[in-house]
């Protein structure tokens, strides 16, 4: 199993935030992600909840907040700015740090099991033939190895679809909020891929 890991951290100026979480559901603003997290994919779940809880469902009070609190004479469109690239985007971008990494693994994983099982159950290698030869079940044991490991990566590839198209709704419904009420000529989504490629 791969030991790959990253640190996925929510921004500080969203921790110091004060925001209420529904009672019962502690946050989780800190998480490493490995393939087995993406495997069980339970704290990297409660993890990207936090992190969506804290910015775009609550996204028009962070706004006010952001505009209203900050009593300077400059437009409300870079008081905005402030609060995106301060906090949205950063928060959007580790999001899209845990989505990637698992979407990587599930592509090695795809790779390491076509290799292992390659030519299937009539073609396996002369290893396992000789296997089944020592031990009836071996060939039973492979099989039950194989579907355990494939259903594995189609699990993992399935979050990962799962969390980009949560992902995609998310954002499209924020850039239009930021568009009501910050400027409505900014082409949210388009800066946030620069703002991506500036932050690598």
């Amino acid at each position: 199993m791969s030991d790959e890991s990253i640190v996925a951290r929510a921004p500080q100026v969203f921790l110091e935030s004060n925001l209420n979480f529904p009672t019962g559901n502690r946050a989780v603003t800190e998480v490493t992600v490995t393939r087995a997290r993406c495997i069980d994919p339970t704290l990297l779940d409660s993890f990207l909840r936090t992190m969506r809880h804290g910015s775009d469902d609550v996204l028009k009070q962070k706004i006010n907040n952001a505009t209203k609190t900050d009593s300077s004479r400059r437009p409300i469109s870079e008081k905005c700015g402030d609060f995106i690239r301060g906090e949205l985007y950063p928060n959007w971008q580790e999001r899209s740090k845990v989505i990637s990494f698992c979407q990587q693994q599930a592509v090695q994983m795809k790779q390491e099991l076509d290799t292992k099982f390659a030519g299937g159950s009539d073609g396996d290698s002369d290893k396992a033939q000789v296997a089944t030869r020592i031990d009836p079940y071996a060939e039973r044991d492979r099989k039950l190895e194989r579907e355990s490991r494939y259903k594995q990566w189609r699990d993992v590839a399935s979050w990962v679809e799962n969390n980009l198209q949560i992902e995609s709704i998310l954002r499209a419904t924020s850039e239009s909020t930021l568009q009501e009420k910050c400027n409505a000529n900014q082409q949210y989504l388009e800066e946030f891929k620069k703002f991506l490629a500036d932050h690598q």
